[in-house]
């Protein structure tokens, strides 16, 4: 196997493993095993650890987000819809969806759950080092929902972010339980996960706070009570 192939199937057959038993127990052997590689320095030599896999394939992940992503921001632009909830929730789902028609995809879709710490959620998406297409969505977010208490509004991006990272982890987990012919399979049944899940998130995006809620937010700081030890 030359190295290219090597290379690409430890990416492939990294990712499925990972997915499956957990990131933190998948060893090297395993690895070499997976892909049949002669040669048990293929991973050192490759990606330097098991961990310096697992970065490469989060990171192309996530490239290959953005890069289905910046069409959706530029139909946004030409529209004019950039204060349009839904829009901007459809573009921020839409390119994860995509990556529930594959075994790689959907082991992509699963890692990243497993590994995105709650507290990301607070800091990472508001700074402008996040890939471009996904830093404008937010900003536009941040701007159709200047309406609320900003402790409030923290909170519900927040809960987005884990809304759909944990969502389409599940359902990836769940087509690969059941298989191709199980039940949530096909291409209309993703097409109504993914329409229901807009519908919910927008749903409470958009809601009212209640008066409890503003009252506890006027009392607090969320983003420095997130970051406390």
């Amino acid at each position: 196997m030359s190295g290219q192939r090597t290379r690409d199937a430890l990416l492939e057959q990294g990712a499925l493993l990972f997915a499956r038993h957990g990131v933190s127990r998948v060893t090297a052997r395993q690895l070499h095993e997976a892909v049949g590689a002669r040669n048990e320095s293929a991973l050192h030599y490759h990606f330097g650890s098991v961990d310096g896999l697992v970065t490469e394939i989060v990171r192309v992940h996530l490239d290959a987000i953005e890069e289905r992503r910046a069409p959706l921001v530029t139909a946004i632009v030409y529209e004019e819809w950039s204060s349009e909830l839904r829009a901007l929730v459809h573009a921020l789902a839409a390119p994860m969806a995509v990556d529930l028609a594959t075994p790689t995809g959907r082991a992509h879709l699963r890692i990243v759950a497993q590994l995105s710490h709650p507290s990301l959620a607070y800091e990472l998406p508001f700074r402008p080092k996040d890939k471009p297409a996904g830093a404008t969505v937010v900003k536009w977010l941040l701007e159709a929902l200047a309406w609320l208490p900003e402790a409030i509004r923290t909170e519900r991006l927040a809960l987005l972010r884990a809304q759909l990272l944990s969502g389409f982890g599940l359902r990836a987990q769940l087509l690969d339980d059941r298989g191709s012919s199980g039940a949530g399979a096909g291409a209309a049944a993703t097409q109504l996960f993914v329409e229901n899940m807009l519908d919910m998130v927008v749903a409470g995006l958009s809601a009212p706070p209640s008066p409890e809620a503003v009252t506890v937010a006027e009392q607090v700081d969320i983003c420095a009570e997130v970051r406390s030890p």
